[in-house]
């Protein structure tokens, strides 16, 4: 019925979305979404008369001003029709780009390129963004997605300059120096089920991502380290975790099973991308610990979790990396941060005497494998389990 009509649809943990797109790279007509697919079809068809509409407006338009060069809105076009055959593009990174380019193209389309490397194009764009300073973050994003745009036709020759290359951010949040302390542990750890205090204590032990530990597979675990290509490089980068007294502790807690990965649900399978479930089994930990302060210390108290993100647990395990005895470049790598981001957390969370009694106890673990030392005492137990045969 609609010649060319692009659509999307796709599910979301327990929500399911579709979108229509008046050709492949062109405007959004249709954006809708449901708790599951009966409910969506429902919904698409209570859009569909004002999709039909918006579809007939844009092919007029496109019509009346052909896709050229001369235009933002051309260039845009030309970008989204390219980013959609992409493939080192993530699907959800191409729609919330899509969504934030329409709203570009339908605002500041009528713009010539000429237009856009006149002396006040930078103040004219950001003067745009901040008009939506109330949700600095969604502005930020657009001015972003703009800027990839123009940074394309840059190099292509298409345009000039960027103006909007590094503009300065409305939202700035940096977390560089959150982590969840031992306290905060044992409080969440008090309260989860089973499955969620395993990913809780796995993710403050290796640092990886939610969406890599979920992914994990028990055969990423070798005798020493943790060998895995992480889900955000798209497996082009490959991290190497070694397997500290801490982690080789929490490893052997998770003991194999059918499940070929580290982490499983309560039904002993894995959780699903993007991980929803482990969210909300999260979040029912810290209500349930929240609760249990108030009923213990008074309706006014808390469980002192407020302000901390599953996120954050890469900050515990870059100090639990630094208490090993890692070299804060060694942690950096692991975690694909600054060098500065990781001495600020040596700095607030780890002293100076941990550091040197873990960087000691590094080196007598390497002399004595390598038979140059031999132990004058008896090593402790725990230090010295193994993984199960089953983990390498």
């Amino acid at each position: 019925m609609l010649p060319g009509l692009h659509r999307i649809k796709r599910v979301k943990g327990a929500r399911a979305f579709e979108y229509w797109y008046a050709w492949r790279g062109g405007p959004q007509v249709l954006a809708a979404k449901a708790s599951n697919p009966r409910a969506l079809a429902r919904e698409v068809a209570r859009q569909a008369p004002a999709a039909i509409d918006a579809y007939k407006h844009a092919i007029k338009d496109a019509k009346a001003r052909p896709v050229d060069e001369l235009t933002l809105y051309g260039l845009i076009t030309q970008y989204l029709g390219l980013m959609a055959s992409d493939r080192n593009l993530a699907p959800r990174t191409k729609a919330d780009r899509r969504k934030h380019l329409d709203t570009v193209r339908t605002e500041l389309g009528d713009l010539t390129l000429t237009a856009l490397t006149a002396p006040k194009a930078r103040a004219f764009l950001l003067d745009w963004r901040d008009k939506r300073s109330k949700t600095p973050k969604t502005a930020d994003e657009l001015l972003g997605a703009l800027s990839l745009v123009l940074n394309w036709a840059v190099n292509r020759g298409k345009l000039g300059l960027n103006p909007a290359a590094n503009f300065p951010r409305l939202y700035e949040v940096n977390r560089a120096d959150i982590v969840w302390e031992p306290h905060h542990l044992e409080t969440i750890l008090a309260h989860a089920d089973p499955a969620i205090a395993g990913a809780i204590r796995l993710a403050a032990v290796t640092g990886l991502r939610k969406n890599d530990l979920i992914a994990l597979p028990w055969s990423a675990v070798r005798d020493n380290a943790i060998v895995w290509q992480t889900g955000k490089s798209r497996g082009r980068k490959t991290v190497v975790i070694p397997i500290t007294d801490d982690v080789r502790a929490v490893l052997e807690d998770l003991k194999p099973s059918d499940c070929l990965t580290l982490l499983a649900t309560s039904d002993g399978a894995p959780w699903k991308p993007p991980g929803n479930g482990l969210d909300s089994g999260v979040r029912r930990a810290r209500i349930d610990a929240d609760t249990y302060a108030r009923e213990h210390r008074g309706r006014d108290a808390s469980a002192g979790l407020e302000g901390l993100r599953f996120h954050d647990l890469r900050g515990t395990a870059a100090a639990n990396f630094i208490r090993a005895g890692l070299p804060l470049d060694d942690v950096a790598t692991i975690l694909g941060w600054e060098l500065d981001r990781v001495r600020e957390i040596a700095r607030r969370y780890v002293t100076g005497e941990a550091i040197g009694l873990g960087m000691i106890a590094r080196l007598q673990e390497t002399r004595n494998r390598e038979g140059t030392v031999k132990p004058s005492v008896k090593p402790d137990p725990v230090g010295e389990a193994k993984v199960p045969q089953t983990l390498t």
